[in-house]
């Protein structure tokens, strides 16, 4: 089983790697060095086993609206394993733990844009459901899901969340 561990700085190369491989692109890779810049990145996790990086999952700040406010929410994005070592696990306990520090740290609310059978085994449901819509181009009910790590956090925001100008070229 792979040790689960905040990211360290001289891990950014190997983190770099894992998202090319797992995207087939750079535009991942890009994003978590312009989160990385712009200091949104609320924790980040790498899967380590025998000193080598095989995931990644990014924990940052974006916003959604309350009455004309911003609310903090968090974004899950992106979560990467390479290829050899998918389905063995590791997205999932990347995920799990991110959920479980989010917890503990107080962190009332998350979303992804991901596969919906997959998020919805950790609670993750429809952002829709809370009123919420995606800035991007995704099929809403099926790829854009929230989870509210505490009862009723999502109650008071509704409409089109905020992502940062970093996540612009994710098309």
């Amino acid at each position: 089983m792979s040790l689960i561990r905040e990211e360290r700085p001289e891990d950014a190369e190997a983190v770099h790697a894992v998202l090319v491989a797992a995207f087939g692109r750079e535009a991942e890779a890009r994003l978590v060095e312009r989160l990385r810049a712009s200091g949104k990145i609320i924790f980040a996790l790498a899967a380590e086993e025998k000193g080598l990086v095989l995931g990644h999952m990014v924990l940052s700040r974006i916003a959604g609206e309350s009455s004309g406010s911003e609310v903090p929410v968090l974004a899950l994005a992106p979560l990467a394993v390479m290829p050899a070592f998918q389905r063995l696990g590791i997205g999932s306990a990347l995920v799990s733990a991110g959920l479980e520090r989010c917890r503990m740290e107080r962190h009332a609310r998350v979303l992804v844009v991901g596969d919906s059978a997959y998020y919805g085994r950790f609670g993750f449901v429809p952002a829709s459901r809370f009123g919420l819509k995606c800035p991007f181009p995704v099929p809403e009910e099926e790829a854009f899901m929230a989870i509210e790590l505490e009862p009723e956090a999502f109650a008071q925001v509704s409409g089109v969340v905020r992502y940062g100008h970093e996540f612009e070229d994710l098309e």
